[in-house]
């Protein structure tokens, strides 16, 4: 039987308990989030110095192949004809990686803990909470490398960039909301963690990351319109590349609908979690 006894519902009441929980253990949140990061560096001389290296390395790459030596153009650029398709293409990517990173981190971590998941204290919560916080930092780290480029080849820095974190609030909790829910599966059925990645791979496809939204078919602007990964890619392009700020009306749809599947996966959650360890 497993040692988990947690009798935590989905009232009101127990899901304030559970972020009253999580708050109190904020420093083992930023212990774990910490130990994930320095771990995908442990074996290079250079240590968490990549997580700002390496996306400048990227984004230098993307410039350098898809803009000057493919000559790919979609955005126009003040004072110059030209578009850095390599800008738009790693900009597009920093809010779909943190999200794929998180689902294939999420849908194991339960498996992959087992040893906290067998222990009576240890909140449970917390795992798939970590593996979505580290996938949005080492996100984020990419727009500080990001910024730098954009400087460099086009001598501006616009100011709605600094209001990035305003977006990444609302994308913690959709992203989380999504991994609770993928944590329970990889738990109870080990092989949809095959299944995921043939969704994620058509999620890069359908999401206007490698082509610009307003190239669509009509008859497939829903493609567009009704997926949440695509109104993250634009916001960050709004504010990162083009100075501009999101449409108001899908930064409310979207917070909402954020909001509501982090609370319905928190609470799906809990109701299940005083299971895992006899699944394990």
């Amino acid at each position: 039987m497993s040692t988990n006894t947690s009798s935590v519902k989905g009232s009101p009441g127990a899901i304030s308990g559970t972020l009253i929980t999580l708050y109190k253990r904020r420093w083992l949140i930023k212990y774990l989030v910490q130990r994930q990061l320095a771990s995908s560096y442990r074996s290079s001389y250079l240590g968490l110095v990549w997580t700002f290296l390496s996306p400048l390395i990227m984004v230098a790459l993307f410039t350098l192949v898809f803009s000057e030596m493919l000559g790919l153009r979609f955005r126009e650029v003040t004072g110059d004809s030209s578009i850095n398709f390599g800008l738009f293409l790693y900009c597009g990517l920093l809010p779909f990686l943190a999200w794929a990173q998180a689902m294939n981190q999420g849908v194991n971590v339960i498996r992959r803990n087992r040893g906290l998941v067998e222990s009576v204290i240890f909140p449970l919560e917390i795992l798939p909470l970590t593996s979505v916080v580290t996938a949005l930092i080492q996100s984020f780290l990419g727009v500080p490398a990001l910024m730098l480029v954009l400087v460099v080849l086009e001598q501006r820095l616009e100011w709605t960039a600094f209001l990035l974190p305003l977006v990444m609030v609302p994308q913690l909790l959709f992203t989380l909301g999504i991994s609770y829910f993928m944590a329970i599966a990889g738990t109870y059925v080990p092989d949809i963690s095959e299944t995921l990645r043939g969704v994620v791979r058509a999620m890069f496809f359908i999401t206007p990351i490698i082509w610009p939204p307003e190239r669509i078919p009509e008859n497939f602007r829903f493609l567009v319109d009704y997926n949440p990964l695509a109104f993250l890619v634009e916001a960050y392009r709004n504010l990162i590349l083009d100075g501009k700020l999101p449409d108001y009306m899908a930064v409310v749809y979207f917070s909402l609908v954020a909001l509501a599947l982090f609370v319905v996966g928190l609470i799906a959650f809990n109701r299940v979690k005083h299971n895992f360890a006899d699944m394990l």
